[in-house]
Order: C-alpha cells, then structure tokens, then sequence
C-alpha cells in the first residue's frame, strides 16, 4: 500500500527568485520552518489561514535529503540559527543555486478526482513533495541576452554605462578598454584585467543598488569562480565581426559561449522543469533609493518578466514549453509598512507589473497572483498616543531596543511622484524570541502563499 501511496504523491518544483535584498534566503527559510515547526496550539499559529491546515488535514513535514544530488541544499539550520540565536540577525544570502525538499503528509479530501479514486483504493491520506529552487535574479536578467549579438549588447550596456551615477562608477573600466582598439592582438592577460574591471563596475553598481546588471554571473559566479568563460566585456567602436584573433572575435566567440553554456545551460538544467515560480520583489528598498535606482530595478523586473513569456515567439518556448502554470510575485518587507499603506504596496506592485508588461505575456501564459507579503515580521502594529497615527515598532542594526517609527506613506501609483514622495525604509531586524525555533514565525500573508502555490495539490 505504501508503494501504491508513494506512486501516487504528487512533486512539484518551486522556483524562488529575487534581485539582491528581496528576501529570497528569508523566504525560504520561513516556509520551510513553518511547515516544519507550526504549533496548532499557537494562539496565532504562522500557518491560521492555509486551507489544509484550517481544516485539520496538514499532518505534517519532514525535510528529505538527497545524498546523490550535484546541487547544493539550501541552507536551512544555518539560516535559521542566525534569525533565531542569542544574537538574531537575518540571514546570509544566497550567491547560487541551491535546493531543499520538504515532504507533506495530508489526509486527502472527499473531492476532486484523484481523491476519490484515492479514497476508492483505501488512501486516506497523500503526500506532497515540495521541491524549492532558489537561484540569482541576477541570473534572469541575462535572458535578454540570449537575443542579442554581441556588438549590439556591447552599445547597449555602453551606453548604459554613460548614464547618471553609473557615469562616475565606470569610468576606470571605460578609460581602460578605451585605451586599446578592439581590433588590437587578443592578450588573454589584457581581457583577463579589463573583465575584472567590469565586474567591479557592476558589482560598485550593486552597491549603488542597481540592478539591471549583465551578465549576471559578474555577480554571482557560483561554480564558474575564474573559469574562462568570464573573461570578456563589453568593447567600444565595434564594426563588422572583428578580424580572426583580435580582441573583437575573441570577445565575442566569449560572449557566445556564454550565452551558450551559461544561458541556456541554466535554463535547459534548472529553469525548465519548474511548476511553479516566486518572484520577490523589493520595492520599498528601491523607493527609498530614489528614481534611479527605483527606474534600474523596474527595467531589471521587465527583463525577469520575459523568462515567463510562452508561445510562438518566444525566448523560452523551446526550452520550456508551459511548464510553468503559477506565477507568484511577493512584494516583500510589508511589514516595514503601515497596516494601511500594506493594500497600497500590494496595488504599486501591480501597477508596475502591469506597465512592464505592454503585452500582458505573463496574464496569457501562467496563472498570476500579486501579494505584499512580509515572510517574517520583524514590526509590531501600534499607535501614537497623541494623534492615533498608526505607526510600526522595531528594532535598528544600531539599538537593541524597540524603537516606535513612521515610515511614511507609500505611493498609489506608478510610477512614483518622487517630488511628492514621503517615505522612508527602516532596516528592521528580527526580535530576540526563541519561540521562533520551535513554533514557527510570525508572519504576514504567507498562508495564502502557500494556497496560491499548492493549495489545490493538497486536496
């Protein structure tokens, strides 16, 4: 019976992904705890809200370890101590791909197919193992690549790099590959100097928090750390296809390669066979950095879109197919809001959504859901005594202590008026509660996650 059990558990691979400070690391680390550690007896359990569990039927999970797996876990105890230690502190991110599946014991429904033909067989209970994939954002942004040739990136990220506060922060990149023409003798150890110039150009780019930056392994290397593949860069005075062995042909024979080997290797291995997709959105961090940075990581989130994209003319057709049938976009960090400003984060969102994607590619492909999510609050909702505002209270990396704080409010549409913006972001960290490690997180919204993400495959 049980082998007729296990024939019938259903897996469905989850992708998360996020561009840097989004919450990807946190994300992960909360679902999995709570669907561990929940207590039922929890005056406010983190799971109240997901159907399975309102309805009695969750009976639990447990993590499965795959000892022949080629991909890294997801660090799960590592991240968890450090949010609930003597000294909590959120977690460090993840730089590549990493894996983690949870299996989920539930006692079937009456309705549906499979649940009656499951309660015909004698199985009154299923399983559900959830497999999640965390990678790079970062890494989504090369897709636009994949369209390209590389004379025609290397004017586009070029001109890129001429534009606002990136001007000031290429320029020892752009005095150097300017110093020698690209039909100049390739020298592997002048494209081995002029690479590592870029990559600290974006990676000053990141600290800026910018985020429409390629190639995104520049980034996050993971497992091509000084492999070869790397080292080229976008050149300036590009014509024709470069003479056979100069540092044009060599760059972009590179630059193929890339896209080749990295690109759509990536896709091919780990992006296809996804069923369901989280895209973490921070767009309270990008706010508070101004329109620059605010317009940089909008113009990243319209590259990101086109992984979803399906049908005759698309990037990923052939890769992917329609594998992909949910798309989640989480706006996090909704507790560094208002109570009342959380509707309005939810509908900037959508709104931004909603622009960048001219074609509506993502309403016709997948089924898509827009929430403000916080996956684990670090706030608590309160009051001034003088004037009834509402306000947040939370502690600062500097302080201890609880701070009561006003963030501001967040706009309604977007883009943003950014003469008429009033809002500020507040790092707040996690509180000193033990708890946490054993009944799970508090959180805002991250049951109806789960409802949109698996509800349906715990029927």
């Amino acid at each position: 019976m049980k082998a007729l059990d296990d024939l019938l558990a259903r897996r469905i691979y989850l992708g998360v992904t996020g561009l840097s400070r989004a919450g990807k690391t946190v994300f992960v680390t909360s679902l999995i705890h709570n669907l561990l550690r929940a207590d039922t007896r929890a005056e406010e359990c983190p799971l109240r809200g997901l159907d399975v569990f309102d309805e009695d039927r969750l009976i639990g999970g447990s993590l499965r370890h795959d000892a022949n797996a080629t991909v890294p876990e997801f660090p799960y105890r590592k991240a968890l101590q450090a949010i609930t230690g003597e000294s909590p502190q959120w977690p460090e991110p993840t730089r590549g791909i990493s894996r983690i599946r949870i299996d989920l014991r539930f006692r079937r429904s009456d309705g549906g197919l499979t649940g009656q033909a499951a309660t015909r067989l004698g199985l009154t209970t299923g399983t559900l193992q959830l497999e999640i994939v965390d990678y790079p954002g970062e890494w989504l942004v090369d897709l636009p690549m994949l369209g390209m040739e590389f004379e025609d990136w290397s004017a586009a990220m070029l001109a890129q790099a001429e534009r606002g506060i990136r001007a000031e922060l290429s320029r020892d990149w752009l005095a150097f590959v300017r110093q020698r023409p690209p039909g100049a003798p390739h020298d592997e150890e002048w494209a081995e100097q002029a690479s590592a110039l870029y990559a600290e150009y974006l990676r000053a780019c990141s600290e800026r928090h910018l985020r429409n930056l390629q190639p995104g392994r520049f980034l996050h290397p993971a497992d091509l750390r000084g492999a070869s593949v790397l080292r080229f860069c976008p050149l300036p005075d590009l014509t024709g296809r470069g003479e056979p062995g100069s540092l044009h042909a060599t760059f972009r024979a590179k630059f193929h390669d890339y896209q080749e080997k990295v690109v759509r290797a990536f896709y091919r291995k780990h992006f296809a066979g996804l069923d369901r997709q989280v895209v973490l959105v921070d767009a309270l961090s990008a706010l508070n950095d101004g329109q620059e940075a605010f317009e940089d990581q909008s113009e990243a989130l319209a590259a990101i879109l086109q992984s979803f994209r399906h049908g005759k003319y698309s990037l990923l057709g052939w890769l992917m197919g329609r594998r992909i049938s949910k798309v989640l976009f989480a706006a996090t960090k909704a507790d560094h809001v208002i109570r009342g400003d959380r509707l309005h984060l939810e509908n900037l969102t959508r709104r931004m959504l909603h622009v960048l994607d001219e074609n509506n590619t993502i309403k016709t492909s997948a089924d898509t859901h827009v929430q403000a999510i916080a996956a684990i609050r670090a706030t608590k909702d309160t009051r001034r005594a003088d004037n009834g505002r509402e306000i947040l209270i939370g502690r600062r990396p500097d302080d201890p202590h609880e701070f009561p704080l006003e963030p501001g409010a967040i706009p309604l549409d977007f883009p943003p008026d950014w003469a008429a913006l009033d809002y500020r972001f507040w790092d707040f960290q996690p509180d000193p509660a033990p708890s946490w490690q054993h009944s799970g997180f508090p959180t805002l919204r991250m049951p109806e996650v789960l409802n949109f993400l698996i509800g349906e495959d715990l029927k």
